[in-house]
Parts: C-alpha cells; structure tokens; sequence
C-alpha cells in the first residue's frame, strides 16, 4: 500500500462537527448560501458538507490528517466570522460587541482547560506549521 495520496476509505479519516447557532433560520440559511459557494481547495484531501437545521448551521468537515482539518476549518471559520458581521451589520436588532467584549468573551473562553485553535499575533498558531504549548 503506498502512502502517496489520500486513504481511499474516508472512514478512516478525522472530522469535526460545528453548531452555530444564528437569530433565525433565515439567517442560518443566509449564511450557508454565502458559505458553500467557497469550494474547497485541495477536495482530494477534505470533504465539507454544510446544512441548516432549524435555526443552526451544521458544518461537517472530514480530512486526511488532523493538520489539514485544522487548516481548513480555521479558513472556515474565519469566513464565518466575516458573514456574521456581515448579517450583523444590516440587523440593527442584534448586539454589537465592541473589540474590549469579543476579547473578554475569548478569555473567558481560554480560561478552562479546553484547548481549540488559537491565532496570535507572534505568527504561531492555526496555519503555521508550530504547535502551540499550553
């Protein structure tokens, strides 16, 4: 068996689950449209599927090895991020964080033991090629 390309029985590959929870339906479904036009770059090596369910999106992603996971759901989430502010933006309804709150959310966040992909501004981190040691 050679280790050229990508395992041919995608069971054996890694996968995430994400919950996002929008406003509405409407919103989630908004933010799918927006989201699936972006293909995947290297389809071989990652599949995707996006869904709505209720008021959530529901976004699958399956990979050859924890690093391209890793890679691709942080590009995804970083999109994400960007529809949202968009639905925000044009909903004067829904809260506006200001930089102080979304950096007091992540803290909170950080403070437990659960360890996720983190962004620093020193370049270590999500797509750089170097682990982060908590």
């Amino acid at each position: 068996m050679s280790d050229a390309g990508p395992s041919e029985n995608k069971n054996d590959w890694h996968s995430v689950t994400m919950k996002v929870p929008f406003k509405s339906h409407e919103y989630a479904a908004i933010a799918k449209r927006a989201l699936e036009v972006d293909r995947e770059q290297n389809a071989q090596f990652v599949d995707r599927s996006i869904e709505v369910e209720e008021e959530s999106l529901i976004v699958v992603y399956r990979a050859t090895t924890v690093r391209i996971l890793r890679l691709c759901t942080n590009a995804f989430l970083s999109s994400l991020d960007l529809v949202q502010q968009t639905i925000a933006t044009f909903d004067p309804a829904l809260p506006q964080l200001s930089d102080e709150e979304l950096a007091e959310q992540a803290r909170i966040a950080n403070s437990g033991n659960v360890k996720g992909i983190e962004l620093r501004g020193d370049g270590k981190g999500a797509g750089s090629g170097e682990e982060i040691k908590a």
